[in-house]
C-alpha cells in the first residue's frame, strides 16, 4: 500500500470538485435560457448537484486508491452524489420559494432560525452521507463531518465572491469565467483542509477500506 499523498489528494480533488462544480453551473445556464418554472428549475438543480457529487466522490476515491485509506467507490460515490443532491436542495429553497410567489419574512427571527438549521443541515450533508461509508472502518472516522464542515463553509465563501461585481449587463464570457474562477477557489479550499485531515491519519493497522 502507498502512503497518502497531500499533492496528489489536493491536485485530484480539486479537479474533481471544480469540474463537478461546472455542472451546476451550466444547470443554472440552461434553466435560464430554457425558461423553467420555478420547480422544474429546482428540481434540475438538485439533479446538477448528484452529478457535481459523483465526480467529487469519484475523485475523492481516485486519490485515496492504493493507499491504506482506500474507499469503497461503488459505495462513496453514490453517498457523495446523495449528500451533494440534498445539500443544492436546500440551497435552492430560499429562492425557489420566493420564484413560487411565498412571502418569506426575513424579519421573523423564526425565519433565521429555520435558515440558519437548513445552513448546517446543507454543511453536513455530504460528509455525513460519507460517514455511512467510513463508520467502522477508520478511526475517529466521525471526525470527518466536522472537517467537511469546516472545508466547505471557508470554501463557499468564494462562491458568493463574483455575486457583488456581475450583473445582467455583465458580458456571459466574464460571468462564466468568474464563477469557474470561484469554483476552482472552493475546490481547492476543500482540498487542501480535507487534504490536512487526511494526512494526519495515524496509521495504526491496515484499514479494510477496500474498493
Amino acid at each position: 500500500m502507498a502512503t497518502f499523498s497531500m499533492l496528489r489528494w489536493v491536485g485530484v480533488v480539486t479537479a474533481a470538485e471544480s469540474a463537478g462544480f461546472l455542472i451546476p453551473v451550466a444547470g443554472f445556464a440552461i434553466s435560464g435560457i430554457a425558461g423553467f418554472p420555478p420547480g422544474w428549475t429546482w428540481l434540475f438543480m438538485v439533479a446538477c448537484g448528484a452529478g457535481e457529487g459523483a465526480l467529487l466522490g469519484f475523485g475523492q476515491a481516485m486519490a485515496l486508491r492504493g493507499t491504506l485509506w482506500q474507499v469503497p467507490t461503488s459505495k462513496w460515490v453514490p453517498a457523495t452524489a446523495v449528500g451533494a443532491m440534498l445539500a443544492w436542495s436546500l440551497g435552492m429553497a430560499p429562492s425557489s420559494l420566493i420564484d413560487l410567489g411565498v412571502d418569506i419574512d426575513f424579519g421573523n427571527p423564526l425565519t433565521w432560525m429555520v435558515t440558519g438549521a437548513g445552513a448546517v443541515v446543507l454543511l453536513v450533508s455530504i460528509p455525513s452521507a460519507q460517514y455511512v461509508v467510513l463508520r467502522g472502518r477508520l478511526p475517529g472516522a466521525w471526525q470527518w463531518i466536522p472537517v467537511n464542515v469546516a472545508a466547505w463553509a471557508a470554501g463557499l465563501v468564494f462562491t458568493f465572491l463574483p455575486g457583488p461585481f456581475v450583473d445582467e449587463s455583465t458580458p456571459g464570457a466574464v460571468m462564466a469565467g468568474a464563477f469557474v474562477l470561484a469554483g476552482i477557489c472552493m475546490a481547492a479550499t476543500v482540498a487542501v483542509v480535507t487534504g490536512l485531515w487526511w494526512r494526519s491519519r495515524p496509521v495504526l493497522a491496515e484499514p479494510a477500506l477496500q474498493t
